[in-house]
């Protein structure tokens, strides 16, 4: 363990900190390990430093993580506590006029008014208007119209997006910052039922709502028959953090089995994981992970045993338990 990381364990347990757990599986590269604590780190700031990079995350296995640069070793912190549930009735209440009855379900809601452009539900169903230049540029809704909404103006906002189709990880990401009992419901259900990209969206987005094993299985259906631009590329920016022996097994699959652009994003990542690389594509080695790109099955197995023999694992073994 890099020694800025074996000195913070080291300065926890002397404040009375313990290990609950030592592990070389996610969110270590197999290549690393991590320390996961009893408590939360009290001997220093949750924060960045020089040779620690922080991340305070919503796991159900963990919070704080503090790793090494290149993202192999980790000292985890234990889960947050939950957080209350936010009282969705309440607000929609505080916001009725007088004697109006509150309505709690599809069958007694009022019929769907569209939003006046000076309301704050206005102004977010304007910027879902995507146009060419925000669909090339990946720019989503006003999420902030959300963020800084009042009640009132919440029970309208939350209308306008659960009343609607989720069809893109815009809708997603809306319904993640509203995060109201409908919106995680449409998100659940959304998780379940969705393409590709919207699952994974979902894991991105509103990681508080997805297991680690409904993430794992988005991930690995996602290695398996995913597009690069329907889905593919964010579960592979997922799978940089995110790589229990499952999501592994899916790249190398993917290896043989994949298209030659998939294969090729494989070769990078799974080089990266197992410390042969600096990064997710390292375009140093361009030239060799370019070699999966071919149709010609024969030289894809051998361009597979070669990646095997450089990352150190025995490929004959790795085939028989892929059943390959």
């Amino acid at each position: 363990m890099p020694g800025a990381l074996r000195n913070l364990v080291e300065a926890e347990l002397n404040a009375g900190n313990e290990i609950e757990e030592i592990g070389h599986s996610f969110p270590a590269a197999p290549v690393g390990c991590y320390v996961k604590l009893a408590h939360p780190v009290t001997s220093r700031p949750r924060q960045s430093s020089e040779g620690i990079d922080f991340y305070d995350r919503n796991s159900s296995s963990y919070s704080g993580e503090y790793a090494d640069a290149n993202r192999h070793f980790f000292v985890l912190e234990p889960p947050h506590p939950p957080e209350p549930e936010p009282d969705m009735d309440a607000i929609r209440a505080a916001a009725q006029p007088g004697n109006q009855p509150l309505y709690s379900s599809p069958r007694t809601a009022p019929s769907h008014v569209e939003p006046s452009d000076d309301t704050a539900a206005g102004r977010l169903r304007n910027s879902m208007q995507i146009d060419y230049e925000k669909w090339h540029d990946g720019i989503g809704y006003d999420i902030d119209i959300i963020r800084n909404a009042t009640p009132e103006e919440l029970v309208e906002i939350e209308n306008l997006l659960v009343l609607r189709p989720v069809v893109d990880w815009r809708d997603v990401e809306a319904l993640a910052a509203l995060d109201s009992p409908r919106a995680r419901a449409l998100l659940k259900k959304t998780l379940l039922h969705g393409n590709h990209e919207l699952r994974v969206a979902v894991a991105d987005h509103a990681p508080h709502l997805v297991s680690d094993n409904a993430r794992t299985a988005s991930l690995v259906a996602a290695l398996h028959g995913a597009d690069l631009y329907g889905g593919l590329s964010q579960a592979l920016d997922q799978v940089e953090d995110f790589h229990p022996p499952e999501v592994i097994d899916a790249l190398f699959h993917g290896l043989l089995k994949r298209d030659g652009e998939a294969a090729v994003n494989f070769a990078g990542m799974l080089m990266y994981l197992h410390g042969k690389a600096s990064e997710p594509f390292d375009w140093d080695q361009r030239p060799f992970f370019l070699l999966f790109h071919t149709t010609n099955m024969a030289e894809r197995r051998e361009h597979f045993r070669e990646l095997c023999r450089r990352i150190g694992v025995d490929a004959d073994a790795l085939l028989q338990r892929l059943g390959m």
